[in-house]
C-alpha cells in the first residue's frame, strides 16, 4: 500500500459554523436493522437527514450529507492510491469532523479503520502501528510529525480542489457485514481487537433497545479516536442525531455550569440531552456541580470500566432526575459485555460495583483458576464470548495471538466477579494471575 499525494478535509464545502441541526423527519428506526454495515447505516441516515448536523464542535460542524459526500471522494482517492480491501489504515485526527470523514472513507473501501486517540502517547502510536501492520495514516497537519509512515494529511486545503471534480467510484462501498470494521488497540502494550460490522450493529441495536435512541444530540468528552467517543458517535449516527464534542480537561471539570447542575465539561451544546463517557472522566466532571439544579441532560451513559457505587450515589445527588446507565466493556472500551440501569442496581450492594446483565448476543461465564465454569454465587475470573464482541485479537503485525484465536472464542476480562442472587454480575476485584484459556 502506498500514499499518492496529500488529501484534505479542511472544512470548507458543507461544513458550517456552530448551529442547530435542521429538524427533519425521515430517519427510519428500521435503518439500523436493515443496514448491514456502519458506512451503509450512515448512508441511509444521510439520505433522509442530509442537512442535519452530524458532528458539532466548538466553532465547527459538518452535516450528514456533506460528510457522506466527502467520505466518498476521499474513499475514491484512497482507492486510486491502491488501498485494498482489508488493508489496515491508521486514523489520527485533531477533531471529530476530520475523524468522521476519514473513518467513513476507510469503511467504504472495506478497509480496517485503526483509530488512534488524538492525545495518544508515543508508545501508543508505536503500538498501533506494530499491531496493525499499517503502512498508511490519515492524519491532521498538527499530528503529521508524530508518524514515520506514509501519510495523507486531512487539512491540506489544496487537495479537495483536485478530488472534488472527480466522480466517486461507482463500485463503492466495498464493505461487507462480516468484514472487520475497526482494530481497537489496547493501551500499555495490549493487543488489538478486531470488530466486524455485524458486532457493531448487534451492539447498537441492543443499546437502543435498553437505553432508547438518543433524542437530538450525544455529548462526548473524549478525544477523536478514543474508544468511548467512537461508541458514542455511532450511537448518535444510528439515530440520525448530532455528535457534540466537548474538550475535557481539569479546567472544564472544575467550573460549575452557570445555569444549573450540569457539569461544565458536559454542558449540552445547544440541544444535546445525552452524554457518553468513561466513569473516571464523569467522576472528575461532577466536581463542582450544583446538586439538584435544573439540567437538560436526560441520560448519562458510562462505558468502559465498571462504574463504582460511589459514582452512582454522586450522580443521583447532583442530577436525581437524569438516568444513569452503565456498560461494562473491559477490553477495548467500546463493545459492552454487560449493562445496568444504575437507578435500579448497585447502590446498596456490598460489592464495589454491579455491572448488570449480559447484553444481547454475549455470554458471560465465571471461571476458576483452571478455567472451569463456576456455579452462580461463586467468585472467579469473568470471561465472555458472543457475536456482539470482537471476533479476533492481534498482537504483532496482523498476527493472531492470546486466548481469542477465532470467532466465538472466549475472552478474559482481567476482572473478578460473581452472579448475585438477583442474577446481576458483580465486580469484586482484579485478576492478579490470569487464568489459563478454557478449552
Amino acid at each position: 500500500m502506498r500514499a499518492a499525494g496529500t488529501l484534505a478535509a479542511d472544512g470548507t464545502e458543507g461544513v458550517t459554523g456552530a448551529g442547530t441541526p435542521t429538524a427533519r423527519r425521515g430517519s427510519s428506526p428500521a435503518a439500523l436493522a436493515h443496514a448491514g454495515t456502519l458506512d451503509g447505516l450512515f448512508t441511509m441516515v444521510a439520505r433522509h437527514r442530509d442537512n442535519t448536523v452530524a458532528v458539532q464542535e466548538e466553532g465547527r460542524s459538518i452535516t450528514y450529507g456533506a460528510a457522506e459526500k466527502r467520505a466518498a471522494q476521499l474513499a475514491t482517492a484512497l482507492l486510486r492510491a491502491d488501498v485494498q480491501l482489508g488493508d489496515p489504515v491508521l486514523v489520527h485526527c485533531t477533531d471529530h469532523v476530520q475523524f468522521l470523514v476519514a473513518q467513513l472513507a476507510v469503511l467504504k473501501l472495506g478497509a480496517v479503520c485503526v483509530p488512534v486517540p488524538r492525545d495518544a502517547r508515543r508508545a501508543t502510536l508505536e503500538r498501533c502501528a506494530e499491531v496493525s501492520g499499517a503502512s498508511l495514516v490519515l492524519c491532521s497537519t498538527a499530528l503529521r510529525a508524530r508518524w514515520d509512515l506514509s501519510a495523507l494529511v486531512l487539512d491540506d486545503p489544496q487537495v479537495w480542489s483536485r478530488i472534488s471534480p472527480r466522480r466517486p467510484e461507482a463500485s463503492l462501498p466495498h464493505s461487507g457485514r462480516t468484514d472487520a470494521a475497526h482494530l481497537l488497540v489496547e493501551d500499555a502494550g495490549g493487543p488489538g481487537h478486531l470488530v466486524d460490522h455485524r458486532a457493531w450493529m448487534f451492539s447498537l441495536a441492543d443499546r437502543n433497545r435498553r437505553a432508547g435512541r438518543p433524542d437530538r444530540g450525544v455529548v462526548v468528552c473524549q478525544e477523536p479516536g478514543a474508544a468511548q467517543a467512537l461508541s458514542g458517535a455511532w450511537w448518535a449516527f444510528s439515530a440520525g442525531a448530532t455528535l457534540c464534542s466537548r474538550r475535557f480537561g481539569p479546567g472544564a471539570a472544575a467550573t460549575p455550569a452557570a445555569a444549573g447542575a450540569t457539569p461544565a465539561a458536559l454542558r449540552p451544546m445547544d440541544h444535546a440531552t445525552t452524554a457518553v463517557l468513561r466513569p473516571a472522566d464523569y467522576a472528575s466532571a461532577l466536581d463542582g456541580a450544583v446538586p439538584g439544579a435544573p439540567t437538560r441532560l436526560r441520560t448519562v451513559l458510562l462505558v468502559g470500566e465498571p462504574c463504582p457505587n460511589d459514582l452512582v450515589r454522586r450522580h443521583f445527588e447532583v442530577m436525581p432526575r437524569t438516568r444513569l446507565l452503565a456498560e461494562f466493556a473491559p477490553l477495548d472500551g467500546a463493545m459492552p459485555w454487560a449493562a445496568v440501569d444504575c437507578s435500579a442496581h448497585g447502590v446498596t450492594s456490598p460489592s464495589p460495583c454491579v455491572v448488570g446483565d449480559a447484553v444481547s448476543r454475549v455470554r458471560i461465564t465465571i471461571r476458576d483458576a483452571k478455567g472451569r465454569t463456576l456455579e452462580d454465587g461463586r467468585t472467579g475470573a469473568i470471561w465472555a464470548s458472543g457475536s456482539a464482541l470482537p471476533f479476533d485479537r492481534l498482537h504483532t503485525r496482523g498476527r493472531p495471538g492470546g486466548d481469542v484465536p477465532a470467532t466465538g472464542s472466549l475472552a478474559g476480562s482481567n476482572y473478578l466477579g460473581r452472579w448475585n442472587k438477583a442474577g446481576a454480575l458483580e465486580i469484586t476485584g482484579r485478576v492478579t494471575h490470569p487464568s489459563p484459556s478454557p478449552r
